[in-house]
């Protein structure tokens, strides 16, 4: 029998981040892909002519592209992702959640066949700076202990702490309920730009084997891509806050400029 094709999630809300970056996503998973599988933007913008022109002008004969709403109510910034655990909004379906903000480098299989043998509720990276969640990269089986985040949440269960983000959110909910159900992807296939870069200040080799480990690298806080490809133009995330190693100021460019798009 035939298994369904794989879904794909991401958000998209605000401004903060350009359209295009949606498309270079959606291409990215495509490339990566071979399986049909359906691509959802989840966003707070599901009529803009420009978001669906942008997302459809890429097309790949085995993806599926949708828009929707992701309505989100009065959740703002990264909170609009905890929207997702609701399965009122994304179905019973499993489906692997990637934010814009990654670069995909090689096939997305093993993640998915990670997540699907993992017997876990939300399997995700491991953060690399805190010891909590990183919710950049999730693969999701929606059952009760996931649609308890958001219950949790809609139901001011945590009204009385600040979050910093909707991965602290997440973590906690499992944390104080179902701790067993939250699983991590294996060390190096999820990376960090950010580590890279430190480990490629004091030991290249090591940073290019890590590299050519990963499947994903994120970019969390700064630089985003699209500083590191132009970094004169973005001084703040790249020149100076290395302005003695100019070999750091477009650390990955090539690599970059190869997958993102």
């Amino acid at each position: 029998m035939k298994s369904p094709p794989t879904t794909i999630l991401t958000v998209h809300t605000g401004k903060r981040y350009p359209d295009l970056w949606v498309r270079k996503l959606a291409s990215m998973v495509a490339r990566n892909l071979s399986d049909s599988h359906r691509f959802i933007v989840y966003t707070d913008r599901p009529n803009s002519d420009s978001l669906n022109a942008t997302v459809r002008s890429h097309s790949a004969p085995h993806q599926l592209l949708e828009v929707r709403d992701l309505q989100a109510g009065d959740l703002k910034g990264f909170f609009g992702k905890l929207r997702l655990f609701d399965q009122a909004l994304t179905g019973s379906d499993p489906f692997l959640f990637l934010d814009s903000t990654l670069v995909i480098r090689s096939s997305l299989e093993p993640l998915i066949a990670i997540g699907r043998g993992s017997g876990a509720s939300v399997t995700g990276v491991r953060d690399w700076n805190y010891p909590i969640l990183n919710s950049s990269v999730l693969w999701c089986e929606p059952d009760g202990h996931t649609q308890a985040v958001w219950e949790s949440w809609q139901q001011g269960r945590y009204a009385g702490i600040a979050f910093p983000g909707d991965q602290n959110v997440i973590f906690r909910a499992f944390n104080d309920q179902a701790p067993a159900a939250l699983a991590y992807w294996p060390d190096g296939l999820v990376s960090s730009y950010k580590g890279l870069r430190k480990l490629a200040g004091r030991d290249p080799e090591a940073a290019r084997r890590q590299l050519e480990a990963s499947c994903i690298f994120k970019f969390h806080g700064r630089p985003k891509p699209n500083e590191v490809l132009h970094p004169w133009r973005h001084p703040r995330a790249t020149i100076l806050r290395h302005p003695l190693r100019p070999r750091l100021w477009g650390y990955l460019a090539d690599e970059i400029r190869s997958h993102w798009r």
